[in-house]
């Protein structure tokens, strides 16, 4: 892992953590912005005194616009080549620490953060051993009530098929609660499902008390059935069925979103983005979520992971999932995803 993203860094390192958003300087850092707001903390707010780690920090990307609203965050990363551009990067910022890691946390002291999160890393990671000790380590340093937030590829694919540093392991979600409950957690929510973005959100249960009160909050939400449904009739499903196989955890919204799939060979890559935001996110695209994924389908992506980007959006679980407390994040434009590549 360390001489695979040794060389990437030493290659392109802003290429290699978010390649979609790569272009400029200004593409790059403002990307790590909004998938901060969007992406890492959707379902999560944190007081100013809070103290956070990055699992998989890259050169620093989301780290940036965190330490701009918290007390202390802490940025790890397999790649030393990562943590030293990382270190110019930040410079500016004192309240930033780094560190390289060979997948042990063992700088942060037990029970003294409030929010552990990875974005775009652990789908890298080629055994699940590896992700499982992060998994152990992040209930290690966080205090009861923290809460650990991360992305893995929910992707299924043949068992058999080799893990590398690239196309990591992959994980269904019944799996994953299973995991974070031997580590200690709750899982409080979990979205996105058999998509390349499978998001879990854990709250620390039972550990050692931190500074105090937990400076950090969840949101809860719950399944609107008529959106829900409004979802699948425009998919053309079977509705009554297919909400209630939903509903009760039997089938996934990518498998729902399938069929739309099938007739994109006939399409140009604006015409299907087009139809994928009109089918799953029920409005018009707008005009850089157009551009991004239309680009991407060109350069030989496969439509599937636009369909995964809206279908695992924050977007669409706020209309399919709504709060329950608590202020909304806003709405209206879905921020393209990395395109899953990157060390975060």
């Amino acid at each position: 892992m360390r001489r695979d993203w040794d060389e990437r860094a030493r290659e392109n390192a802003q290429h290699f953590i978010a390649c979609g958003h790569s272009e400029t300087d200004t593409a790059f850092w403002d990307s790590g912005r909004r998938d901060l707001e969007l992406s890492v903390l959707h379902d999560v707010e944190l007081d100013p005194t809070a103290r956070a780690l990055e699992i998989g920090c890259g050169v620093g990307r989301l780290l940036r616009p965190l330490s701009e609203r918290i007390e202390k965050v802490y940025g790890v990363d397999i790649s030393s080549e990562m943590i030293e551009r990382a270190r110019r990067a930040l410079a500016d910022r004192p309240n930033i620490e780094l560190f390289a890691t060979r997948g042990w946390l063992d700088f942060i002291p037990d029970a003294s953060l409030d929010f552990v999160y990875s974005f775009i890393v652990f789908q890298h990671i080629p055994t699940k051993k590896a992700v499982s000790r992060y998994i152990r380590e992040a209930g290690r340093v966080l205090a009861e009530g923290g809460v650990f937030r991360f992305q893995v590829d929910g992707r299924p694919r043949p068992r058999r098929r080799v893990a590398d540093t690239w196309l990591g392991v992959w994980y269904e979600a019944r799996e994953l609660t299973r995991e974070l409950e031997r580590a200690g957690f709750e899982t409080v929510g979990l979205w996105g499902e058999h998509t390349h973005y499978l998001w879990a959100t854990a709250r620390r249960r039972g550990g050692k008390p931190g500074r105090g009160p937990a400076a950090v909050r969840t949101r809860a939400r719950e399944w609107n059935r008529p959106a829900l449904e409004a979802f699948l009739s425009r998919l053309g499903s079977d509705v009554g069925v297919e909400a209630a196989a939903v509903l009760a955890g039997q089938r996934s919204l990518r498998e729902a979103a399938a069929p739309l799939l099938s007739p994109h060979g006939e399409e140009a890559p604006e015409a299907f983005v087009s139809r994928a935001y009109e089918v799953l996110l029920g409005r018009e695209a707008d005009p850089g979520g157009l551009a991004f994924y239309a680009k991407e389908i060109a350069s030989g992506i496969p439509a599937s992971n636009t369909v995964d980007c809206l279908v695992s959006s924050a977007e669409l679980e706020e209309k399919l999932r709504p709060e329950t407390q608590n202020v909304r994040l806003p709405q209206g434009e879905s921020a393209p995803s990395p395109s899953g590549r990157g060390s975060g």
